[in-house]
């Protein structure tokens, strides 16, 4: 199973401002007979300490240099995946209160440790998490390489041997279903594991699976049961409010993230989420008091992000806080001065600087945000910005273009296109509409359709050509993105193999699960990558990305 841990092969960072708290630590870990021990006193020179060393263990106060918590740091940590999900993050803390735990927590550190506390507590603490990332070592590496099907079978050897970590195994599989787009599998799987035991996080999956199958009422029966049963677990309040937004209940995505943030207040995730969904339904108000809230925790540390800036810059603009805004991005552009052709802060910059009567300043961010390279490969929420730009400042041929791209990414989100042509009524551009929105929802229709009569004839080269093309034009589109991979497998199956078609195939596989797991035209895409493998064994690998 697991064998003895040799602490003196460990790396080991400690991050901690006060120089006889580190000076405590460093005795600490030394006593359990950790040798490989760095010590910072700031985040900045923890993560230079990244550029050249990796680490088994990061021990970090809650309380940090510059207005940053250990809460921030390992948030910046795992998203931006400075650490993989073998490293153990360990926060120190003196809090005691509940808010500073459940906030930590939220981040998921592997342990919390409150001082003072002996060298004892720390080595079994130490001792207990180290044997468990021994013991899911292969899953964890599986689950950084987004090897969902790996990692499921990874997790089958540890239920089978019911071990002590049988239960990780058991939620880190769900999650594996679940990432992979095995909804029907994942929905036996939690219902299995709800028949043996009422477990929150088995309800959470299942009322994700649900929705991943499209019984977004099912799924939200079990969220909002989940959290009148556990009024404290934060994650059921997310998912149901992400599946709120997902049903265009706006309103009620609001309301239930808002009960979130009044039990914990400190997470910024939940918070710009709330800011999201107010400016859907045009709550400027509440997008301003959520994303001040940010800004303010956001100050001075590694967190502060030119989005949230962007956001509250045209909120502030919406409420007729023109002179704040125009500070406020001013401000932006010396803290953010390498990102000037940010094209969200951009077109802000340019709806800002043309309501405060700035043409000339106007002008200039409005040329900085039309200069995005590629327009297909932005964010919706982007490109809706960056037409609101052009429609701001009289340029609606322009806007209608990257209007067009929103529509055509997301052909059946009814929701989406109320926004496109509530945006364009909003702006004097209501005679623009129908061919937004209708032409071109019709226009990529028709196209898929004449790769999908090329396709059955036979044609599979030329449906594929057609849809490749189409799909690097509208990298969200998921109906596009997914004949296209088809395309390609069935024409590796009938005109022979071609290893750079399956690479093409596995890579808009991987785009469409990753932005859509549940997307029904997955199963058909693996069903051929089988046939495939079985013709043509071995396949060649995916690109690493």
């Amino acid at each position: 199973m697991t064998s003895p841990i040799n602490y003196a092969e460990k790396s080991v960072l400690i991050v901690e401002s006060m120089p006889e708290m580190r000076g405590v630590l460093r005795s600490q870990i030394g006593e359990i007979g950790c040798k490989r021990v760095v010590m910072s006193g700031t985040v900045k020179e923890a993560l230079e300490q990244f550029k050249k060393n990796s680490f088994d263990i990061i021990i970090s106060d809650y309380h940090l240099p510059g207005g940053t918590t250990g809460q921030q740091f390992l948030e910046y940590l795992r998203t931006r995946n400075v650490i993989g999900r073998a490293v153990i993050f360990v926060m120190v803390t003196s809090e005691k209160g509940f808010e500073s735990v459940l906030s930590a927590a939220e981040h998921l550190p592997d342990a919390y440790l409150l001082k003072p506390f002996t060298p004892d507590a720390l080595r079994s603490r130490l001792e207990g998490l180290l044997k468990r990332k021994q013991r899911l070592a292969k899953v964890d590496l599986l689950q950084d390489k987004r090897s969902w099907d790996g990692v499921v079978l990874a997790c089958d050897q540890i239920i089978a041997a019911k071990d002590a970590y049988m239960v990780d195994a058991l939620r880190i599989k769900g999650s594996a279903l679940l990432a992979s787009g095995r909804a029907e599998t994942a929905v036996e799987f939690y219902r299995l594991m709800l028949r043996e035991k009422s477990l929150p996080w088995a309800k959470l999956g299942l009322a994700r699976a649900l929705h991943m199958q499209g019984d977004s009422a099912g799924s939200e029966d079990i969220l909002s049961d989940l959290i009148e049963d556990s009024p404290k677990f934060m994650a059921a309040y997310d998912v149901l409010g992400q599946l709120h937004t997902a049903m265009g209940k706006h309103d009620l995505a609001l309301e239930t993230l808002d009960k979130a943030g009044s039990i914990s207040p400190n997470s910024l995730a939940r918070q710009r989420a709330i800011a999201s969904v107010a400016e859907r339904i045009g709550n400027f108000k509440r997008v301003e008091t959520a994303l001040d809230h940010v800004i303010k925790k956001t100050k001075g540390t590694l967190l502060r992000e030119s989005e949230d800036f962007a956001r509250m810059g045209n909120a502030l603009s919406e409420n007729g806080k023109i002179t704040q805004a125009v500070t406020l991005l001013e401000d932006a552009r010396v803290t953010f001065q390498n990102e000037g052709n940010n094209p969200l802060l951009a077109s802000v910059e340019a709806i800002v600087h043309q309501k405060a009567g700035n043409a000339s300043k106007a002008e200039e961010a409005l040329a900085r945000a039309l200069d995005t390279g590629e327009a297909s490969a932005l964010p919706n929420y982007v490109l809706m910005m960056v037409a609101k730009a052009c429609l701001t400042n009289g340029k609606p041929n322009q806007a209608q273009q990257f209007l067009k791209v929103v529509v055509q990414n997301n052909p059946d989100s009814k929701d989406l296109h109320n926004h496109v042509s509530t945006l364009l009524k909003q702006h004097g551009a209501e005679s623009l509409v129908d061919s937004v929105v209708s032409g071109g929802i019709q226009e990529i229709m028709a196209l898929n359709n004449d790769a999908v009569r090329r396709a059955r004839a036979g044609e599979f080269s030329a449906a594929a050509e057609i849809l490749m093309d189409a799909a690097k034009r509208l990298p969200g589109n998921m109906l596009v993105s997914s004949n296209a991979a088809i395309a390609l497998l069935n024409d590796v199956l009938q005109n022979g193999l071609e290893p750079s078609k399956i690479r093409k195939a596995q890579t808009l596989q991987q785009a469409v699960q990753s932005h859509s797991p549940g997307y029904p035209k997955l199963g058909e895409i693996r069903k051929l990558m089988v046939r495939v493998r079985n013709k043509f064994a071995p396949v060649p690998a995916p690109k690493k990305a």
